[in-house]
């Protein structure tokens, strides 16, 4: 069925049939050898001889037919279950770095031949092992310095270079997590031209995403199905260039993490709207593209003593307050108009507040609130004393 583990019992079974005939073949010509060069033992013994024959090849069978699969289906599926989660670019620049290792080695070999007593071989085979382990184990770790060092060759030589559709793609690549795909503003940020590099998208996000799509909870179905929206329509812009990339981090539990070593790893700077990741991100010194923040810039900036329309729409805090918001969100406080509930005045900004969690406006108006309190004013100043 779809989605099961594939079966390899039967793969299994025929390499514990082969061990068996191995393991019997062995046998026998291991008890041949030891029979004919034991005629003191043996002798014209047939008895003995056929006792020796048939228990080695039953051991050889039993011993062969247990350790067959252990040393030819495990190692194969291990190799293919890590080829398959290991990205691409990993892989080849293991095999990068074990070629150089060979190749090394070889000159290595030549050097050294001469010596006697088979020293030079002796000496090559240890060095091929170690510099083909070296090898690979430092080319795997620095693949994306390497692949860094390439581009910015390419880039060097084709400055201002620009993918198909126009878009500039020589800033550095822009990680984008999930909560930025499921806000969706990184669309117009992106068609605005605010993104210089390319958009890379890694494969866990997608596994993420999916999930939340696929989420009982109809909430988080939508919002899942809304990052996936979100991501299809940068595909289809030519003005911005999506990436998506099969390097991953297993050894990090935590999507967060994965995305930061991505970052790192490809010298890019982070997308998203999370405020934990913002936060781990920068102490991580991975630089952050806050769409919140970006946000927050983009506010029209209000100033002590101009005037807005502002549509009251509950009652404040204090006595004859009334509260109502912009088209951004943003709170406005507005003294004097709690009479007004319901109504749009026109009010006078006295103050702004401006906090991490975003802006408050302080405005007044004279309403009818304050020609009351203005009235009682006047009344108490002259009632006698």
């Amino acid at each position: 069925m779809p989605g099961q583990a594939p079966d390899h019992s039967r793969a299994r079974a025929i390499a514990r049939v082969v061990g068996a005939i191995t393991g019997v073949v062995v046998g026998i010509f291991y008890a041949g050898f030891v029979i004919s060069n034991s005629p003191g033992v043996f002798g014209n013994d047939q008895v003995a001889t056929s006792i020796t024959l048939a228990g080695t090849a039953i051991v050889g069978a039993a011993a062969l037919a247990l350790a067959a699969p252990l040393l030819t289906v495990e190692p194969y599926l291990w190799l293919e279950h890590m080829l398959n989660q290991a990205p691409v670019s990993q892989i080849l620049g293991a095999l990068v770095g074990v070629l150089g290792g060979l190749v090394i080695a070889a000159l290595v070999a030549v050097l050294l031949s001469p010596l006697p007593l088979h020293v030079g071989t002796v000496v090559s085979l240890v060095l091929a092992v170690a510099l083909v382990n070296v090898g690979a184990r430092t080319a795997t770790r620095r693949r994306q310095a390497f692949a860094a060092v390439l581009r910015s060759g390419r880039d060097d030589a084709r400055p201002g270079a620009q993918a198909p559709g126009g878009a500039a793609i020589d800033g550095p690549p822009v990680v984008v997590d999930t909560s930025a795909l499921i806000d969706g503003r990184i669309t117009e940020v992106a068609k605005a031209g605010f993104v210089p590099g390319r958009l890379l998208i890694a494969g866990f996000v997608l596994e993420e995403l999916q999930r939340v799509a696929d989420s009982g909870d109809p909430l988080r179905r939508a919002r899942g199905r809304r990052g996936l929206s979100v991501l299809e329509e940068l595909q289809r812009r030519d003005d911005v260039v999506c990436e998506i990339t099969d390097l991953d981090f297993p050894e990090a539990a935590e999507v967060d993490a994965r995305l930061i070593k991505l970052a790192v790893a490809r010298s890019a700077v982070l997308m998203t709207s999370d405020h934990n990741l913002n936060r781990i991100a920068r102490i991580a010194g991975v630089r952050v593209l806050n769409l919140n923040d970006l946000a927050n810039a983009l506010k029209p900036i209000l100033s002590a003593g101009e005037e807005i329309s502002i549509a009251v729409v509950r009652e404040g805090k204090e006595l004859h307050q009334g509260v109502g918001y912009l088209d951004d969100g943003t709170m406005v406080v507005v003294e004097n108009a709690k009479a007004r509930l319901g109504d749009t005045v026109r009010a006078t900004v006295t103050s702004v507040l401006q906090t991490s969690a975003g802006r408050m406006i302080f405005a007044t108006t004279d309403g009818p609130d304050a020609s009351q309190r203005t009235g009682r004013a006047v009344r108490s100043r002259a009632a006698p004393r």
